[in-house]
């Protein structure tokens, strides 16, 4: 059987489902320092970020009988992305508690709560999308990959992508324009360059 270390991704994802304890050695090790990157910018807290980090993994493991064979990549940074929103919202729940007590702060309340809808309803948005949607929009908008690095990770041509790009992201308008949380047209964007 070939290292783990020299396998490609989909093929560590395979030995992983496998139960090679290498493999999943390997995918900790492989992909530990973006889902860290992607946590620390999200949470703004080193800690909270490993934490996270860590229960990203977690899942992983818990749900690699889901994995559909898809670039491995994106499905683990949404994952992250997902367990981020979480820790995120709970994070604001606990700090809620006393805005809501205190009646002498009227607008912190307001905006603290006005936050957290947003928060929720985009999230609620993002789930509801495809997943490839969903998956291109995480990794353009969260983790700053550039439409070619997406290509190349998704193994999708280059205008699959900015298709996927702009649909999700028009969906994702929608979404949260039906729930009342934005009002009117989708802002313009400027074309997607492959940078």
């Amino acid at each position: 059987m070939e290292s783990p270390a020299g396998m490609s991704d989909i093929d560590l994802m395979r030995a992983s489902q496998a139960g090679s304890e290498s493999a999943r050695d390997e995918l900790v090790d492989r992909f530990l320092p973006d889902v860290h990157r992607l946590c620390c910018f999200l949470l703004n807290d080193s800690g909270i970020a490993e934490d996270a980090a860590q229960e990203t993994f977690l899942r992983v493991f818990r749900y690699l009988d889901r994995w559909d064979g898809r670039p491995p990549r994106p499905w683990l940074m949404t994952i992250a992305y997902n367990r981020c929103i979480s820790q995120r919202q709970s994070r604001f729940r606990a700090s809620l508690d006393p805005f809501l007590d205190s009646a002498a702060q009227p607008d912190i309340q307001h905006d603290v709560v006005l936050g957290l809808e947003l928060d929720a309803a985009i999230q609620d948005a993002l789930a509801e999308l495809r997943p490839e949607f969903r998956d291109v929009l995480v990794l353009h908008h969260v983790s700053s990959e550039s439409v070619d690095e997406i290509a190349r990770l998704m193994a999708l041509p280059v205008g699959t992508v900015k298709t996927w790009l702009s649909r999700g992201r028009q969906a994702l308008w929608n979404s949260l324009r039906a729930g009342g949380h934005v009002e009117g047209e989708m802002p313009r964007r400027p074309r997607l360059e492959g940078k």
